[in-house]
């Protein structure tokens, strides 16, 4: 009997946890009861797979991810006239949609924080430098073909202003401006581990609106006062990045508390269409904003419909039937595609140019399309390849 209560006690006790480490602790438990049990837990409790998790897994934010790559294709390679200006706008959400999701998964209790953080940074930082050296190989190349002084930019790439502007903005420009964001998210990484380290994560909370606050300071309304500062000086991990990070660790924290306290009141049809009210609305700011404006880095608008979005997608997505290959793209792919997707670009337009499309009003169209699906295929294949590989080398 005493055994049957300290089992119960190690189910209580690894609730919190997730189901692998959950079932580990039981497992070890019950050989260390020399596996009397074991027969009964077979009876009664079903081993969770690898297929049951993927079930659990919220796949709204992975197909989310997909789409928000998709936008940020359509940031850099952006369609033609004033459709392709708005589609532009509605898409600034994408970057800081990728630093929301990349904060709800950080989101751990007690010292397990501390524990994954800085594998999480040494992944992003091994990420970073294989695409800093791809990229560096990629326009020296471009350059070279172009006919540039690729001397003249050696120079610039250890410039003292450069490597100042990158140490203190995330500034990549000297190589590919998009490439800021690993460096960005290395750092929220890095200040979130000492965040956890010292249990400042409510004080960091308080942060948020502070930060969101300068950053739409220095992005936009600074402007109406005679005020300016360069991009790099707001789309940084600190501005454009640390406050979205902590949003979406705190909407993980706090999405079962929030999502109870609707339920019990009643409330949770109309928080849902209140959420969607907001994205809306957001969506039709940001373009009024851009009408009085013209073309920023972020708006306002920008900032309430991504937030809206996500409590959207934590609290009501698992309810959504959601297309796994969607769901697949944004789990697997939407970082690569977001990182490789400018190489792609530059290859369309040399051959574009050659072939004597590059003006055609369709072509122009379909550009950003196919720069999205060209590198999404490259990528699914090379996956593939490396997957075959793998079967090869097992036989």
């Amino acid at each position: 009997m005493r055994y049957f209560y300290e089992f119960w006690f190690v189910i209580g006790s690894t609730i919190q946890w997730n189901t692998s480490q959950s079932l580990l602790v039981v497992y070890c438990f019950l050989q260390l009861k020399q596996g009397t049990y074991l027969i009964w837990l077979n009876h009664y409790i079903k081993i969770t797979t690898d297929k049951e998790w993927w079930e659990m897994r919220n796949k709204s934010l992975d197909a989310a991810k997909a789409v928000a790559a998709c936008l940020v294709v359509f940031i850099h390679v952006s369609f033609p006239g004033q459709v392709g200006q708005i589609i532009k706008v509605l898409a600034r959400c994408a970057v800081p949609f990728f630093f929301m999701i990349s904060g709800y998964f950080c989101y751990y209790e007690g010292k397990t924080a501390e524990d994954k953080i800085p594998s999480k940074i040494l992944h992003i930082l091994k990420l970073f430098f294989i695409s800093l050296l791809f990229y560096l190989v990629w326009e020296y190349i471009m350059k070279f073909l172009s006919g540039e002084d690729t001397g003249e930019w050696l120079k610039e790439l250890t410039d003292s202003s450069h490597l100042k502007e990158f140490a203190l903005y995330n500034s990549t420009s000297v190589v590919r401006a998009h490439l800021w964001f690993l460096p960005a998210l290395i750092y929220c990484y890095a200040v979130d581990f000492f965040v956890e380290k010292w249990k400042l994560r409510k004080a960091a909370y308080c942060c948020i609106p502070v930060l969101l606050a300068m950053l739409l300071w220095r992005a936009e309304f600074c402007r109406f006062f005679g005020g300016f500062y360069h991009t790099m000086e707001y789309r940084n991990f600190l501005f454009t990045g640390f406050g979205f990070y902590l949003t979406g660790q705190m909407i993980h924290e706090y999405q079962d508390k929030m999502y109870q306290c609707f339920v019990q009141k009643h409330t949770e049809r109309h928080i849902k269409w209140l959420l969607i009210v907001g994205m809306a609305a957001g969506a039709a700011l940001s373009i009024l904003e851009y009408s009085f404006q013209n073309a920023r880095e972020i708006y306002l608008g920008n900032c309430i419909a991504v937030i809206c979005l996500f409590l959207w997608l934590v609290l009501y997505g698992k309810e959504k039937k959601i297309s796994p290959i969607l769901a697949e793209i944004g789990r697997k792919y939407a970082f690569l595609i977001y990182l490789l997707h400018p190489a792609v670009a530059d290859v369309m337009k040399k051959i574009s140019h050659h072939v004597g499309i590059d003006s055609s009003l369709c072509y122009l169209w379909l550009r950003p399309l196919l720069v999205y699906g060209i590198t999404l295929g490259m990528i699914q294949g090379v996956f593939t390849l490396n997957m075959r590989l793998k079967d090869c080398s097992r036989r």
